[in-house]
């Protein structure tokens, strides 16, 4: 059996990986602030398969504590964490970011990730497969003029799973992976557009608005299916 842990599904690429996730039948614990009515219809049809574990990602503190994951990943030969949860504002320049947006994006886009992958590595079954997805970002890995909190995090977490992923280097059944989904048609897209249009300092603006007609978003579901299977299989 394997129990999967995903943060941030209310929409996008989260959505779509808790979508796949419990459709092939895994047990998935669901971190977030907000779920849609059918993720709650889904968890009343499948208590014991389905657990929506609703915080404000921001707040390490109340992320799942060492209890809850112990019991959650209980019984499993297969345990994973995909840390999905992000936002990419605030977007704009340095000296005019107020210091609650920055201290978000750190909150959401690193603290949390790291907090509970070193709960979930502790809490996970000395038996089974272990499997900690970062999903990152091309801006992990390039400057983007007015994103200088994404492109920090996203580089940050990189860095922090690297570490990590060299400390377990001797253990065949964990793994710690890196993955940039590429750009998706979701929520954050559309932030990313509805930002562009209102003056804030983002000089590359027009390729993130044109990326709709040029094609260049793809299908979560698609993107999500494709992470499982080459990650967490």
């Amino acid at each position: 059996m394997r129990a999967v842990v995903i943060t941030g599904v209310s929409r996008g690429l989260g959505a779509a990986l808790f979508d796949a996730s419990s459709a092939r039948g895994d047990r998935v614990l669901a971190v977030g602030r907000h779920f849609s009515q059918q993720q709650q219809l889904l968890r009343d049809e499948r208590p014991g398969d389905v657990t929506l574990f609703s915080t404000d990602i921001a707040d390490a503190h109340w992320l799942p504590d060492y209890d809850t994951l112990r019991g959650f990943l209980r019984d499993a030969d297969e345990v994973v964490l995909i840390h999905n949860a992000a936002v990419v504002e605030p977007i704009g320049a340095v000296g005019r970011l107020t210091t609650e947006a920055i201290t978000n994006a750190i909150a959401v886009n690193l603290t949390a990730p790291v907090v509970l992958t070193n709960t979930f590595l502790r809490a996970a079954p000395s038996d089974a497969r272990v499997r900690v997805l970062f999903i990152s970002s091309g801006a992990a890995h390039r400057i983007i003029d007015g994103w200088a909190l994404y492109c920090t995090t996203k580089a940050a977490g990189e860095t922090f799973f690297d570490v990590v992923a060299s400390q377990v280097r001797d253990e065949e059944r964990i793994s710690i992976v890196n993955v940039d989904p590429g750009q998706m048609d979701t929520g954050m897209q559309e932030n990313i557009r509805r930002v562009a249009g209102t003056g804030a300092y983002f000089p590359g603006r027009q390729r993130w608005v044109d990326a709709p007609a040029e094609g260049r978003l793809a299908d979560p579901l698609a993107v999500a299916e494709r992470i499982l299977k080459e990650h967490a299989a």
